[in-house]
Parts: C-alpha cells; structure tokens; sequence
C-alpha cells in the first residue's frame, strides 16, 4: 500500500461500498490503512488515498487507538458551522482554513462488520469529514475559494523549498 498524491485522479473518484459477504480482507485492509497512516504521521487515510475505491477510512480519534471505518456515513450534523485548518497526506505541505459542522452522529462498521454509532466533535469530526469527503472524491481544496486556494498554494511553495 502506498500514498498517493495529488494530482492523482484516483482522489476524485468515488468510491464504492465495502462487501463484507464478498470481500474478506477488511482486517488486512484496516491494518494496511492504519499502519500507513501512522508512518505518514496523519490522523486520516482513506482508501482512495491509496488507489483502493471502496468506502473504508483509517482515524486516529483523540485519546484512541486508531480504527478503521467502513461505509462511514453522517446521520445529522449540528448547525453550527466552524472554521479551521486542515492539512492532507495527498497534498504535502498545504494548509487551508476550511468550514464543517462542528458536530456530527455517524454510523460505519468496523473492521468485523458490526455496525456502530458514534458521536464526534472537534478534531475529530473534521476529520471523519475530511476522510468521508475523500471517499465521495472530493478534495478539501474544492471547499474553499480559488483566490485563498492560491494563496495557500504560494504558502506551500515556500515550505516546500524552506524545509
């Protein structure tokens, strides 16, 4: 399993749900998932991040082992809307200042094909966000401006060649 960067087509692919009665590998899959993010030093990987097209995501949820979910969906979101900064594996070095909703219920299965509910704030929201967004191929540099995507563009370069 290896990360895939942007400009990779496959980040804007959307990807197709887990078979649990089909397919068989999803503990491997899960582990693959968590050890990569975890060598990459993020808190998210989805499956397309890796060339997989099927709804499965790796999160490191705060004070938490990190698991993986399959067919992760929201099943309301609070109304309220916050603003923050978010980085992505696929995008090295590119920071950008997105709004999500600052709670959300979601159900996903785990690894075993239980179902779970779960409540999530903070970090972790955004994150469960940013990762499912990756699984309907969309790329957190589709939720902002173009203006403020070209400026954090010119902020990357500089990282870039500043180490």
């Amino acid at each position: 399993m290896q990360l895939i960067k942007y400009p990779n087509d496959v980040l804007t692919q959307v990807a197709v749900e887990w078979d649990f009665e089909n397919d068989s590998t999803a503990e491997e899959t899960a582990d693959q998932l968590i050890e990569l993010m975890i060598a990459s030093n993020g808190i998210g990987l989805a499956a397309n991040q890796v060339g997989l097209l099927k709804r499965v995501f790796a999160i490191k949820l705060s004070g938490q082992e990190p698991i993986a979910m399959f067919n992760p969906r929201v099943v309301s979101e609070s109304t309220t809307i916050v603003e923050n900064e978010e980085g992505c594996l696929s995008f090295p070095n590119l920071w950008l200042e997105v709004k999500r909703p600052k709670q959300i219920e979601s159900e996903y299965f785990d690894k075993h094909g239980n179902p779970c509910t779960i409540t999530l704030s903070g970090i972790d929201c955004r994150c469960f966000l940013h990762e499912l967004d990756h699984l309907n191929g969309v790329c957190f540099t589709k939720k902002i401006s173009p203006l403020k995507l070209a400026l954090a563009r010119k902020k990357q370069q500089k990282r870039k060649y500043n180490g």
